[in-house]
């Protein structure tokens, strides 16, 4: 079965709590934030103040996608923040740099996962298969407003999927970016396992099915999406 996480920033940022509440109630496995820091991305969004607040309310709303500069390192803070997953970027540091971040995420408790901008390809993502738990596909350009959805994520999709397979690996691939149920199903459809919905989710009339349907989805191989 696939899973579903719900963007908290699609949010209402005057009504966050209803909103997240919302999208709880309706079934979503976890809840998306994403952090960015208005350098490494156009966007400036959460910040681990409101991270801690937000896993006092539901523990649910752990997996971060951190969409920062890492020249520095990671953050002590979200390192000790009781995270179930934390997102690094293969944009955002030097390969082994990048190798010895991953394994202070698993080394806190935490998946580790590894995201790609879609200009990234993914033959570039091999060599951290083994020090990665998920691989997040961006569906369209990160941490920018109005950013258009990508239809090459689908062979994208594929791509890493048969990468993963010659390999031998488990990782989970993840998609963000733009998504819609019926986009949603599609990269599911291609080999993803997890997706992340955003503004089509709070939108939606019908969150508790779509939740339902894309929780009911399996990865299968699918011609000409």
């Amino acid at each position: 079965m696939a899973e579903i996480s719900v963007s908290a920033f699609a949010a209402d940022f005057f009504h966050m709590e209803r909103d997240l509440e919302v999208a709880r109630e309706n079934g979503a496995d976890s809840i998306h934030v994403d952090v960015m820091d208005g350098h490494f991305v156009p966007l400036f969004g959460f910040s681990q103040p409101w991270i801690r607040q937000m896993l006092t309310w539901d523990a649910r709303c752990g997996d971060v996608h951190l969409m920062a500069g890492l020249e520095e390192g990671i953050p002590e803070d979200f390192l000790k923040l009781p995270l179930q997953r934390l997102t690094i970027h293969i944009e955002a540091a030097a390969p082994e740099r990048l190798k010895a971040y991953l394994g202070q995420i698993r080394g806190a408790g935490m998946e580790a996962g590894l995201a790609a901008a879609p200009w990234t390809k993914p033959e570039e993502l091999e060599p951290f298969f083994p020090y990665a738990d998920e691989i997040l596909l961006m569906s369209c350009s990160p941490g920018t407003e109005g950013a258009a959805f990508r239809e090459d994520i689908y062979g994208r999709i594929r791509c890493v999927r048969a990468l993963l397979e010659k390999e031998k690996r488990s990782c989970r691939i993840a998609v963000d970016g733009g998504l819609n149920e019926e986009r949603a199903l599609a990269c599911i459809g291609c080999g993803a396992g997890r997706v992340i919905i955003g503004r089509a989710f709070f939108t939606s009339e019908d969150k508790k099915g779509m939740a339902a349907r894309v929780r009911e989805a399996s990865f299968r191989e699918e011609k000409g999406v």
